[in-house]
């Protein structure tokens, strides 16, 4: 953090408790008060330069403003060991201020103070204050959960039989975090607002944690399919796909962040695309096609006008624009580039490429199974794909993927819930599925395909085919996490 930075936010820090303080003792036309408003909102002003939002939280005796810990030094200690306490007898983990606060008026800024100070009284004051939120219409503020709060700050996970289930529920927790994270930021590019990124980089900062901590519960989130969503969950599931590769080849913990983000981002041109055209049930005509193939050019456009630091612009642009270029640069939009493709963009064509191709769409009902993908995949080596990153790509995911679906000889169903790929990968762990009666399935064991029969040696189960999981409705993900 420069000093500048650093000043700019012990300055927020300092008008915002002023203010509050101020708005205790004094009446709505104290000069005092006033003149107090229009330095925070000076301060706000400063801060949303390069953001959409400003997020202040408290986490084991720290402050963080912008995910940035607020350092302690002499001159400021008091002042933080207030604000804490303060923000504490309310149980309140943190506040985000959005851009729209710059037009409120100093009255609405004085009401917000006292509803703040007023929920000390109440017998559940973080519940009664963002109730009152909603019904004063602070539409411009919101209250930061745990889930929200800086994964550097994160307590440890300390007991080992709850460890794995913890993992799992942060991991739900996290995707769905993640889709909603983007669809905030497509809704605000839809009305023509400004767009931040602030809460997309915190959820892809907590699947780093993940993909580093057990990369089988984040790729059976990646079998997550939503027919009516699906250009959010895609980009959620190549986000996922594209980091379990990055860590399967070594990549650092910042470069995992930035691929992430990457991941995330790289459909966001299709907000540029007429609608019926993402929507067409049926084949697309070569105009249709065209523009679609401009995405990949409005990605860059719509990451550009951003409200995000610049740095990190510079470093995510380049892979959303190459994802369709192909490794052989044969692909889409033509260039004269003779540079090949980035490795980043490498990983998310391959990631891409998957996804899309084992989700049920619009225009097509079926999908392949994970395998047949793979299978559809490993001919475009060297062509479509970098050889050597998709070889890693399937060694990672198994001859069957988390979250296949496939039919034994025993008549059984059965859902892969773990590769484990220094033994024998066509046998998999697999969750055991039985009919409820009701037209769904049901979890009913577990199972490890390399069992055998103890007298006759010979395999108890054998796989007899992979089916798609939407042809019987079932959502992998809802059995493995």
């Amino acid at each position: 953090m420069t000093l500048e930075t650093r000043s700019l936010h012990e300055e927020f820090i300092r008008t915002f408790y002023k203010l509050i303080q101020l708005a205790k003792i004094h009446e709505d036309n104290n000069q005092l008060l006033l003149e107090c408003i229009e330095e925070f909102m000076q301060v706000i002003a400063r801060l949303l330069v390069d953001d959409d939002q400003i997020t202040l939280q408290i986490s084991r005796g720290n402050i963080y403003l912008q995910d940035e810990k607020l350092r302690y030094r002499p001159e400021i200690d008091s002042l933080i060991n207030n604000l804490i306490q303060y923000l504490e007898k309310r149980n309140l983990p943190g506040l985000c201020f959005f851009a729209d606060i710059q037009d409120a008026s100093a009255k609405e800024i004085i009401e917000f103070s006292r509803t703040l100070n007023n929920a000390e009284q109440q017998e559940d004051p973080l519940k009664w204050f963002v109730q009152q939120l909603e019904n004063q219409g602070f539409a411009w503020a919101e209250v930061v959960y745990e889930q929200d709060a800086p994964p550097e700050d994160q307590p440890p996970e300390i007991d080992p039989q709850d460890q794995v289930q913890k993992r799992k529920e942060k991991a739900r927790k996290s995707y769905f975090y993640a889709l909603d994270s983007l669809k905030e930021v497509a809704g605000k590019i839809s009305c023509q607002k400004k767009a931040g990124v602030r809460k997309t980089l915190r959820v892809i900062q907590n699947m780093v944690d993940l993909v580093m901590e057990d990369e089988p519960i984040l790729l059976g989130l990646s079998t997550i399919r939503d027919y009516d969503d699906y250009t959010f969950t895609h980009s959620v599931n190549v986000a996922i796909l594209s980091m379990c590769l990055g860590q399967r080849i070594g990549l650092s913990r910042t470069s995992l962040h930035c691929l992430g983000v990457c991941g995330i981002l790289h459909d966001l041109g299709k907000l540029d695309i007429p609608i019926e055209i993402i929507h067409q049930p049926g084949k697309l005509n070569q105009s249709e096609f065209e523009e679609i193939k401009k995405h990949t050019i409005y990605s860059v456009t719509q990451i550009i006008k951003l409200q995000a630091p610049h740095d990190l612009k510079a470093k995510i642009l380049l892979p959303p624009f190459e994802h369709h270029l192909k490794y052989d640069l044969s692909g889409y939009p033509k260039t004269n580039r003779k540079k090949s493709v980035s490795l980043f963009g490498r990983i998310i064509t391959i990631a891409d490429v998957f996804d899309a191709i084992t989700s049920p769409r619009i225009y097509r009902h079926m999908a392949f199974s994970p395998d047949q993908a793979l299978n559809i995949m490993l001919d475009g080596a060297g062509t479509d794909f970098d050889p050597i990153l998709l070889k890693m790509f399937i060694n990672m995911l198994g001859v069957y993927p988390i979250g296949s679906l496939l039919e034994l000889d025993t008549g059984e169903l059965a859902l892969v819930m773990d590769t484990d790929t220094m033994f024998d990968g066509a046998r998999p762990m697999v969750v055991l599925l039985a009919a409820d009666g009701n037209g769904g399935y049901t979890r009913v064991g577990v199972a490890d395909l390399a069992e055998r029969d103890a007298q006759s040696g010979v395999f108890r189960r054998n796989i007899v085919k992979s089916i798609h999981p939407s042809t019987l409705g079932i959502q992998p993900a809802e059995f493995l996490i």
